[in-house]
């Protein structure tokens, strides 16, 4: 019920005629009993609602849920749970605790079974918010009244905070003849004042007292809660100013500047996310990485530990079976063999070994690509009024697509260059390579540490390929002679007594990794390395007994230098290849998503993308009527709280 200085008139905002006026309050009537016909059937029920709104100046600024009577039979033709439904009907409203109970009642039946008592009392057992309404007072046997009831002297009513209220109503000869609420009114007023019983009590009596009890138990109510309103409203009219700027009202002037806008902000979306320099949503959600730090765990945590994982005599078909390094050394030489080792098959070995990089290398690339897909779907759908228009939605996700997929093919192209360029250069002179302490040391390994500082000085010399006196030749083939005749004697050994399988590591180790895990793809650290270090030096020496000295120590040489030129490889390797990404994938790819992203804005067909859906125009009128009615609540929220603290 609305409050009006105007005309009286009704409107069903439910109905199919939502801006229809009624006028007739008889016309109301029908059109109620064909609103249920048209929502439950002749018999039927349902929770849907009959949306009424009285506009009047005879009225309160009240709203009236009208439910249905308790009942315990079904007539004929109706569903055998109909009383089950209509108590939980029932029950749904008024267990809201903001809800005022009407408890009506005929005054002429015993309370303590009156079926709207019992139901308030389950949800209201104290009765703080319910009203006794007492119908039929003109009705009661002669010598009877309900005055006790309504002065709550009666101990046997059932107690209630808010008391009784008595009415009388129209009957059914005066809806039959068609009695105005008006004369009704009136008539009630005429009965209260000259029936003895509550003459006495006439201004706590009436149709009318009960309305303007209702309404101030409302204010009160509100007052009670107004924080909690208040809130809540706030909260609503923030969320539908959301809303309407997520739907936004296209002009054909305003086009091209909304669409720069929206771009600007996906640009700004995207580029935070991988930047890290926006704190986006997602940003916030501690229970794991996104965007750009998810990258960089990909470079430094699972990339690097990838290839560190990777060993000579482990992994896939380029890794070195030990026969097939004496076969391999054999067809270097050729006819006539010879003394000493060929660099082709040193060259050979390791170029075998930098192709294992391949794989992890472009399989990295591809992570990052993947990763760079889900920023560009989270950035999309942070710009929420992308959500109204699809065709440049769309738009932008194809260009960003066919970008990323370039720049994914380019990226994959480099490392495959930067693979086959380390393949067919290896560089024996880095600084980092030294191939003279790595002969030096496998010597050490096979024949122990017997010489003394002179003759190690002289060995050094020698390997270097420095020029020697004849008396140092002489030196060194006594040296070589002596280690001759002890590998022939016994086992080789190392300077602490060890042999060759616990003390070979193949050259350069693998430096630490952290041990944080972001997803397939981590192993289990130094720890399986190193295991996987001295599987290795098994292998090798059972192979080296199988074989001759001069075999053993050529053998032992290709592969200690395979292995150092290896370690300096993943060094390498673990250093360039993100910098190929990160440089060729993600950066390349975020200046040209926000060049051809632009180019958009300036193409012909900007009116076309920027064409809303087709219930966006239904959505935002509906969102624009919903936030002015916040807005008018919050307004009338706002004189109640004013009228409450003045006391007006």
């Amino acid at each position: 019920m609305h409050a009006t200085e105007s005309e009286e008139y009704g409107m069903f905002k439910g109905s199919n005629e939502p801006d229809r006026k009624y006028f007739d309050f008889n016309d109301i009537r029908l059109k109620i009993e064909s609103e249920t016909d048209r929502l439950a059937g002749k018999k039927g029920l349902t929770v849907d609602a009959i949306l009424l709104d009285i506009y009047s100046p005879n009225v309160l600024d009240l709203t009236l849920v009208d439910l249905p009577g308790a009942v315990r039979t079904v007539a004929e033709g109706q569903d055998l749970d109909t009383p089950a439904k209509i108590q939980q009907m029932i029950l749904r409203y008024i267990a809201q605790p903001n809800c005022i109970i009407l408890a009506v009642s005929a005054a002429n039946n015993d309370l303590a079974v009156s079926d709207a008592i019992a139901l308030s009392q389950q949800v209201d057992p104290k009765g703080e918010r319910t009203i006794g309404v007492l119908t039929k007072l003109d009705l009661m046997d002669e010598g009877t009244n309900a005055r006790r009831i309504i002065t709550g002297e009666d101990d046997s009513a059932p107690k209630l905070k808010l008391g009784y209220i008595g009415v009388v109503n129209r009957s059914q000869k005066d809806i039959i003849d068609h009695r105005s609420i008006t004369d009704a009114r009136e008539k009630e007023a005429q009965y209260f004042a000259s029936e003895p019983a509550y003459r006495s009590l006439f201004a706590r009596m009436g149709t009318q007292h009960l309305v303007t009890r209702c309404s101030e138990q409302l204010v009160q109510a509100i007052q009670r809660e107004l924080p909690t309103i208040s809130k809540k409203l706030n909260a609503l009219i923030h969320q539908k100013k959301q809303e309407l700027r997520a739907l936004p009202d296209t002009q054909p002037a305003t086009l091209r500047s909304m669409m720069t806008e929206v771009i600007h902000a996906f640009i700004e979306e995207f580029n935070g996310l991988i930047d890290g320099l926006k704190k986006s949503a997602g940003f916030e959600d501690t229970s794991e990485l996104v965007g750009g730090a998810r990258i960089e765990a990909l470079f430094s945590s699972v990339f690097r530990q990838e290839i560190f994982d990777l060993f000579v005599f482990n992994g896939g078909d380029a890794s070195i079976a030990e026969d097939n390094i004496r076969i391999l050394m054999k067809n270097t030489k050729g006819l006539g063999g010879g003394l000493f080792m060929d660099n082709a098959a040193l060259d050979k070995m390791i170029a075998n070994q930098i192709e294992r990089f391949r794989d992890p290398s472009i399989k990295c690339a591809r992570m990052v690509f993947e990763e760079m897909s889900k920023l560009q779907s989270k950035a999309i759908d942070q710009v929420a009024v992308l959500g109204a228009f699809p065709k440049a939605r769309l738009a932008i996700i194809e260009v960003v697509t066919r970008v990323l997929s370039g720049q994914h093919e380019k990226t994959v192209d480099h490392l495959n260059t930067f693979v086959e360029m380390n393949c067919h250069r290896i560089n024996y002179d880095h600084p980092d390579f030294d191939s003279v302490r790595v002969m030096h040391e496998v010597e050490l390994r096979r024949f122990g540490d017997e010489e003394n500082e002179e003759e190690k000085t002289l060995l050094l010399k020698a390997h270097s390929g420095q020029e020697l006196t004849s008396e140092e030749k002489a030196k060194v083939r006594g040296i070589m002679e002596r280690r001759q005749r002890a590998s022939q004697g016994q086992q080789p050994r190392a300077a602490d007594g060890g042999t060759v399988s616990s003390h070979f590591q193949g050259g350069m180790s693998a430096p630490p990794t952290n041990n944080t895990t972001v997803g397939a793809g981590l192993g289990a650290g130094s720890l399986v390395r190193q295991t996987s270090k001295d599987m290795e030096s098994q292998r090798l020496h059972h192979f080296l007994k199988t074989i001759s000295p001069k075999e053993q120590t050529q053998v032992e040489q290709v592969v200690a230098l395979t292995d150092a030129y290896f370690d300096l490889s993943k060094k390498a390797f673990v250093d360039q290849v993100p910098k190929y990404i990160q440089l060729l994938l993600v950066e390349h790819t975020q200046k040209k998503v926000a060049k051809e992203v632009m180019m958009l804005v300036s193409d012909a067909n900007v009116e076309e993308l920027m064409s809303p859906s087709d219930d966006v125009k239904i959505r935002r009128e509906e969102t624009q009527a919903a936030l002015e009615k916040l807005q008018e609540a919050h307004e009338m929220l706002f004189e109640v709280s004013r009228a409450a603290s003045t006391g007006l």
